[in-house]
């Protein structure tokens, strides 16, 4: 039960409630018919971060004050109607929720004071008939729950689990907590016992992992949840985030980088997170995929072989088209957050035996020049209209192999052997690509235009070589500047990737 607690903001002041645990948070005031006056919820996030509320279950308007570590009011929203949904532009750590209109007057800047009162303040003293009574109807209704919670689990596990299991789509990294109405946790925490919250500690990483796992990663029945239950008991989710941040710390060394492109270039569906775990936990990997799937697939992972841990983000589903008002569209367009994550574990194809899978045999890196990408990627270049030239230009210096001349046009040496012309025209459309379709500034182009050839190189087993990458050192100082370059790299050579099919 949440505590209790005075809020008083000037000449104003609550009787609140107090929610801090992950499941009062998430209930709320959701379902709640009616505020008595001065009453209301404050909650304690644990940290500042970027919050977004939700008022879909909620049956009165409400007003939300934010409000910092010190308890000073960062921002308010007033006369919030039920089914919107609210974000902090500003972190916070705090919010109150309260009858609309009982916010009149108060206004960024205005400092909290809160009194947390002793439990036996709230008592409320109960005849003991009326406990005997309350006793006897609570085994009642907790037996009947329990059968319905049964059927529901027995009917979720062996039904649902398979065809739809919770997890997230795409997320904004800027922002990491989601209020959830008691419908929608109901959907997320009971699906699997190990989904934990990311420690404050490591909530800089949570951008890094928050993308859904290819379909082929998860666990898609409960006999593998049984399999492997007592490995997640002994990973939890602080040791492989602490695995993520030393991989991250680490990944500006020139070899590390290296081969986190070569791990890129064979997962570029996964994370930028979830890459760099699998680069350290298995560096030799080639194709991974859940337990089930490598059983469908009708290969079966050996005895004794340990899974490559990487994170799932869980979240709640979105609500349907059907269930929004149409007033409340633009309010509800906002991207899911990712609240909860889970370790789970994947299996490299040498760690398995069974039927050949001749369709995921992967390419040694050469250096020797693969016809067909090149002429796909000429291919490419006239899909768009950007013309590609090999004339002479015996005005330009040796050393300069190629060019990319915005907006449209790509020049190769002729007189280079074929590798290298390979290579220069790889780099040269990553080049398009980072600067006219992903308009990444000119100090990162480069780099990052290097590094997605190489990518693209690597996934059709052509190895471009690696120049030196002196931003990579400098981009690490900074880890949101870090991230980003990460991410567009992957975007580029992911985008090309697919394009060339």
């Amino acid at each position: 039960m949440p505590g209790q607690a005075t809020i008083t903001i000037g000449d104003k002041e609550w009787q609140v409630s107090v929610a801090d645990t992950p499941w009062e948070l998430t209930q709320g005031l959701g379902g709640v018919p009616e505020l008595a006056p001065g009453a209301g919820m404050l909650f304690d996030l644990g940290w500042e971060q970027t919050v977004q509320v939700t008022t879909v279950p909620m049956l009165f308007p409400l007003d939300i004050a934010f409000f910092s570590e010190t308890l000073v009011v960062t921002e308010v929203y007033r006369d919030i109607q039920p089914g919107y949904i609210v974000t902090s532009t500003l972190p916070a750590r705090y919010f109150l929720e309260v009858k609309a209109g009982d916010l009149k007057g108060i206004d960024s800047g205005d400092r909290a004071l809160v009194n947390l009162l002793p439990l036996e303040e709230t008592a409320v003293i109960i005849p003991d008939w009326v406990s005997s009574m309350i006793s006897l109807m609570g085994f009642v209704v907790v037996g009947m729950l329990t059968v319905s919670v049964v059927q529901d689990l027995i009917k979720g596990v062996f039904g649902q689990l398979e065809k739809s299991p919770v997890l997230l789509h795409q997320t904004r990294p800027e922002a990491n907590f989601k209020i959830l109405s008691r419908q929608e946790e109901a959907l997320v925490k009971p699906e699997y016992e190990s989904v934990e919250r990311v420690p404050p500690q490591y909530s800089g990483l949570i951008s890094w992992i928050s993308e859904p796992l290819p379909e082929y990663s998860l666990l898609t029945a409960p006999r593998f949840l049984l399999a492997v239950e007592a490995e997640v008991k002994e990973r939890k989710i602080d040791t492989v985030l602490k695995q993520l941040k030393d991989g991250v710390e680490t990944i500006q060394q020139s070899e590390r980088f290296r081969l986190f492109l070569v791990t890129m270039s064979k997962f570029h569906d996964y994370s930028i997170g979830n890459q760099i775990l699998i680069m350290i936990q298995k560096p030799d990997a080639t194709r991974v995929a859940g337990f089930n799937t490598w059983k469908d697939l009708g290969r079966w992972v050996r005895k004794g072989e340990k899974g490559i841990a990487i994170l799932a983000p869980v979240m709640p589903p979105q609500p349907k088209p059907e269930e929004k008002a149409p007033e409340e569209e633009e309010e509800t367009e906002i991207e899911p957050q990712p609240i909860y994550f889970k370790v789970v574990y994947v299996f490299d194809i040498d760690q398995t035996e069974g039927k050949p899978l001749p369709e995921f045999e992967i390419p040694v890196l050469t250096g020797e020049a693969n016809e067909e990408l090149f002429a796909r990627l000429l291919s490419l270049m006239e899909s768009q209209s950007v013309s590609v030239s090999f004339e002479p230009r015996p005005y330009l210096t040796p050393e300069i192999k190629g060019q990319y001349l915005p907006p449209n046009q790509i020049w190769v040496r002729p007189a280079e052997p074929r590798a290298q012309q390979l290579k220069t025209l790889l780099h040269e459309v990553a080049h398009y690509y980072s600067e006219d379709v992903f308009h990444i500034p000119r100090r990162d182009a480069e780099t990052i235009a290097e590094s997605a050839a190489f990518v693209v190189g690597a996934h059709y087993g052509f190895d471009t070589g690696v120049r030196s990458f002196p931003y990579v050192a400098l981009w690490a100082q900074d880890k949101k500047v870090l991230e980003q370059n990460l991410a567009a790299i992957r975007r580029v050579a992911t985008t090309i990737i697919e394009a060339l099919g």
